[in-house]
């Protein structure tokens, strides 16, 4: 489940109480001049004007203060600025929060998480752009999360508020980012890989395709170490009828109601079968069978090779063996897709500008270093 905790501050501004003081001063200010006038005679001509156009300057000033009213009173949001940080968010009995108190504090909860979201967003979406194979992936693992939640009876709408989403676009934008990510980390491990290593992979690993069936005695998961040993037992019986000159199908024929028998066909160097089957295959020679009991997970095999394709051409299977390759370094270093997101962002050139972030940054990347 993802785990994503988005902060969305409805940020309000304390009206300043200067402008709304301002009247108030202008009237003191008034009777100010009002009683010097009278003491004076002879008044200076700056004064003079003032007092011959006081009314159009009243009319003035008493217009700017009701437009700033009514602006004040329809504004719907009053936003606090992080110009100074100073300037209030919110109070109650007489505490009064700063942009600044909430951000510190947004910092050190939130900071790292929220912040990478942004830079990676920025890097990948030029690097990534939207396509049909993106989004159809995206889909379909937003419908398979609320598919499971929904077994347990959370809805869509309760997944996506339980997990800190705002809405259903907000939670595909999530998967659009995580599907970014993981391209590049692929990218980036492929990148790692050289010639040498897929050409010393095609010449130790690969061969061509492989034509086999086999006799099964199962063997259940429960199963005691007695019923263990018998199962054995039959199979290694079967081998020695098979020695004695009886053919595959013979036995097949003869035990069946004790065994499983399967023709698998040609399978490649990298089938989807366990390694103690796969090896015995490869050692094999054509038209011939297992001379011990073979084990997996499912019980004991004999194997039987029937035949064998050529080795395919090393640019035929390059693909897949860089696939393979890519998936052994990832097995190898479990810590590798936050170190190719480092050095995607060092690349892009990140530069913080706040040193407690860029601290808290290069502690959260220590870790996996």
């Amino acid at each position: 489940m993802p785990k994503k905790k988005k902060i969305e501050e409805d940020k309000k501004e304390i009206i300043d109480s200067k402008k709304a003081n301002s009247s108030s001063k202008t009237k003191k200010e008034e009777k100010k001049v009002s009683k010097v006038t009278k003491k004076n005679n002879e008044m200076p001509k700056w004064l003079e004007w003032f007092d011959k156009y006081r009314l159009a300057i009243y009319g003035v000033i008493g217009g700017v203060l009701v437009s700033v009213f009514v602006t004040i009173l329809i504004w719907p949001d009053r936003i606090a600025k992080l110009e100074d940080g100073k300037e209030p968010v919110a109070e109650i009995d007489g505490l009064v929060i700063t942009a600044e108190d909430l951000y510190e504090d947004m910092k050190q909860i939130y900071s790292i998480s929220s912040l990478l979201e942004k830079i990676d967003n920025k890097i990948l979406e030029e690097k990534y752009p939207e396509n049909d194979e993106m989004e159809d992936e995206v889909k379909s693992q937003a419908e398979n999360y609320y598919n499971i939640y929904d077994q347990y009876g959370t809805s869509k709408e309760e997944f996506l508020a339980n997990n800190g989403f705002g809405s259903e676009a907000a939670f595909l934008a999530y998967l659009r980012l995580d599907y970014r990510r993981n391209k590049y980390v692929e990218d980036y491990i492929k990148s790692l890989i050289t010639e040498d290593e897929i050409q010393d992979y095609y010449d130790d690993n690969v061969y061509g395709d492989i034509n086999t069936k086999h006799i099964l005695v199962k063997v259940n998961n429960t199963a005691t170490d007695e019923e263990k040993e018998e199962a054995k037992k039959l199979a290694e019986e079967i081998i020695t009828k098979l020695n004695e000159g009886k053919t595959f199908d013979e036995v097949k024929e003869e035990y069946k109601d004790s065994i499983t028998y399967e023709e698998l066909g040609y399978k490649s160097y990298n089938a989807n079968l366990e390694d103690a089957y796969k090896e015995e295959m490869q050692k094999l020679a054509d038209d011939s069978y297992s001379k011990k009991p073979v084990e997996t997970s499912y019980g004991y095999h004999i194997v039987y090779r029937i035949d064998q394709k050529a080795k395919p051409s090393l640019e035929d299977v390059k693909e897949e063996i860089i696939e393979t390759l890519s998936d052994k370094k990832s097995e190898e270093d479990k810590n590798i897709s936050y170190i190719a997101l480092d050095k995607m962002r060092t690349d892009a050139g990140i530069k913080f500008h706040d040193t407690v972030l860029e601290k808290k940054y290069n502690t959260y990347m220590e870790h996996y270093k």
